[in-house]
């Protein structure tokens, strides 16, 4: 959209003029003059303006001519980390550090802008960069509910993350034969999982199976599927649970086995059990890249895990493969607008 466009231009603008105002590390100028301090300070609340309005790109520009003038004045480091708040409002999260730590190079014990690279960090998925930052944010200001909170989250998100990686690492090593085995593996927490692994000649990952055996096994995981269906209809959703977990045991990688995961994590999300949810999704996708429901069920069950950038990189996926999904794009409407009220809060 023009908007969009806008938005884009005044901070791709302000990231280049903020490398050629701010330099490497800027220190602080006790000799800048008056008259410029006093026309930084206006263009300061002329962005603050913009920001209450949530024309972030206007904000951007405001912060960024107060920069301009005082590169390096006693409230630049304000200005730096007031335009990371904006840049976070428009989603340019890695400009959005970049502005926050040169706040803090003029102003090491800003705890703003310790909250607003936390959030960044956070909002990239670097949840341990995002503890450190929360950590040192809350040290210096105690009592900052919002600070706090993310702190607690980006807590369980790491911890989660370590968990995912300890656990694909010891699949790593089960599955890999030793001489095919990586020296490290690093995980992407936002990719799909891996499928289970199994032998691509038999779909259900016996090597005994004959084919009959394997056609008798996808019809009946089928049937299981429609049992699930129907439960699901039924709002019995315990039931299709079941259903759909008795399909992948007969056929956990067949032919229609992203369905079943799929269906499932839909199961999971009624009940609430998002995480559980998030997995089914992530398997599905694994299977099948190209699935849209595995992408909007994934997106779903990161919008109520509270993982709203996840959410909105899933829903843009899903919306791929199925343009014309209102539900899709409803719910990437939804996160979108989360990550800019989590933005505002942290302003």
């Amino acid at each position: 959209t023009a908007t969009a466009t806008a938005t884009a231009t005044a901070t791709a603008t302000a990231s280049a003029a903020a490398d050629a105002v701010a330099g490497s590390v800027p220190t602080t100028d006790p000799t800048v003059n008056q008259t410029d301090l006093d026309e930084a300070e206006r263009l300061k609340s002329a962005g603050n303006a913009h920001m209450q309005k949530k024309e972030y790109g206007q904000a951007v520009e405001s912060y960024t001519s107060a920069l301009k003038l005082c590169p390096n004045g006693p409230q630049s480091h304000v200005y730096y980390s007031n335009r990371a708040a904006a840049l976070l409002s428009s989603k340019c999260f890695e400009a959005a550090i970049r502005d926050s730590e040169r706040s803090l190079a003029l102003r090491p014990d800003y705890a703003k802008a310790y909250a607003r690279l936390g959030l960044a960090q956070f909002l990239l998925g670097r949840f341990a960069e995002a503890v450190e930052a929360y950590g040192v944010a809350l040290r210096l200001d105690p009592d900052n509910k919002a600070s706090r909170s993310y702190l607690e989250k980006a807590k369980k998100k790491l911890a989660a993350q370590r968990a995912e990686e300890a656990e694909v690492n010891n699949k790593n090593k089960k599955n890999v034969a030793p001489s095919e085995a990586p020296s490290s593996l690093q995980v992407d927490s936002r990719r799909p999982l891996p499928p289970p692994a199994t032998s691509p000649t038999t779909g259900g990952g016996s090597p005994t199976k004959t084919r009959e055996q394997i056609r008798i096994d996808e019809k009946e995981a089928n049937r299981f599927k429609s049992k699930g269906n129907a439960a699901m209809a039924g709002r019995d959703y315990d039931g299709a649970i079941a259903a759909y977990t008795a399909a992948l045991e007969l056929c956990p990688d067949g032919p229609s086995s992203h369905v079943f995961y799929s269906n499932r994590a839909a199961a999971l999300c009624y009940l609430e059990r998002y995480e559980e949810a998030e997995v089914d999704s992530e398997i599905s996708i694994g299977l099948r890249p190209d699935y849209g429901k595995g992408w909007a069920r994934l997106g779903l069950s990161r919008f109520f895990l509270h993982d709203y950038n996840g959410a909105v990189l899933a829903y843009q996926e899903a919306l791929k493969y199925e343009p014309d999904n209102p539900a899709s794009r409803s719910y990437l409407q939804k996160a979108m607008r989360k990550l800019e009220e989590e933005a505002e809060d942290a302003f």
